[in-house]
C-alpha cells in the first residue's frame, strides 16, 4: 500500500512539473519582455517566443510612441554602442505606417558554436509583412541575440528595420546583424 502511495505521489509531482513547464515555459509574465530577452529567462522555443511576445511588444511601443519602453528591449551593448538610438526610434515611429494588417509573421534562427570552447551565439530574426490602409506593403525585420558567451551584454534586441516594398525589391537595404552597428533603420 505504501509503495502505491509513493508511486501516486511521484506521478502527481511529475504531472505537475510537466504542466507547469507547458504553461509557464514561453515567458514569465512577471518580467518585462526586455528583461526576458536580456537574461534568456524564458524557456522553451525562442522562435515561438519571438513570433509572439516580442513582435507584439514592439508594435505596442510603436502605437504608444514610447521611446523608453522600446529602448528597454535593446541589449546593453546596443545601448552603449549607439548614442543616437533615441533619435532613430523617434524617426522609426514617425515613418511607421498606420497598420491595417500584419501577415506572414515568422522567425528564423542561426547559431554559431565552437565545439570544446565556451563561445556560442544565437541570432533570431523576426520578419513580418505590414500593410497600411492603402495596401502598401512594408517589411519589418528585427534581430535579437541570445547566448553570446563572450559578451553577455550583447544579449537582447540588436536591430530593427522597416523596409518599403520598393526598397526591398531594389535591394537598397541591409539586414543589420550582430556584426553590424546596432540600431533602428528605416528604408523607405
Amino acid at each position: 500500500m505504501r509503495a502505491k502511495r509513493i508511486s501516486s505521489i511521484c506521478i502527481f509531482i511529475a504531472i505537475t512539473i510537466l504542466f507547469t513547464g507547458c504553461f509557464n515555459g514561453k515567458y514569465d509574465p512577471n518580467m518585462t519582455i526586455g528583461e526576458q530577452i536580456k537574461t534568456r529567462h524564458y524557456k522553451g522555443n525562442a522562435e515561438d517566443f519571438g513570433k509572439n511576445e516580442l513582435l507584439d511588444e514592439i508594435l505596442e511601443c510603436v502605437e504608444d510612441k514610447d521611446v523608453d519602453r522600446m529602448k528597454e528591449l535593446f541589449s546593453n551593448y546596443a545601448l552603449e554602442e549607439n548614442d543616437v538610438l533615441d533619435e532613430e526610434i523617434e524617426q522609426f515611429y514617425e515613418s511607421f505606417p498606420e497598420i491595417n494588417e500584419v501577415k506572414n509573421n515568422s522567425c528564423a534562427s542561426s547559431r554559431s558554436d565552437n565545439i570544446g570552447a565556451t563561445e556560442y551565439k544565437y541570432k533570431y530574426q523576426i520578419m513580418a509583412d505590414i500593410y497600411d490602409e492603402e495596401g502598401n506593403r512594408y517589411y519589418f525585420i528585427c534581430v535579437w541575440i541570445e547566448g553570446y558567451s563572450d559578451d553577455p551584454d550583447m544579449q537582447g534586441l540588436h536591430s530593427i528595420q522597416l523596409v518599403s516594398e520598393e526598397s526591398y525589391w531594389a535591394d537598397t537595404f541591409t539586414v543589420h546583424s550582430w556584426d553590424d552597428r546596432p540600431g533602428v533603420y528605416v528604408y523607405l
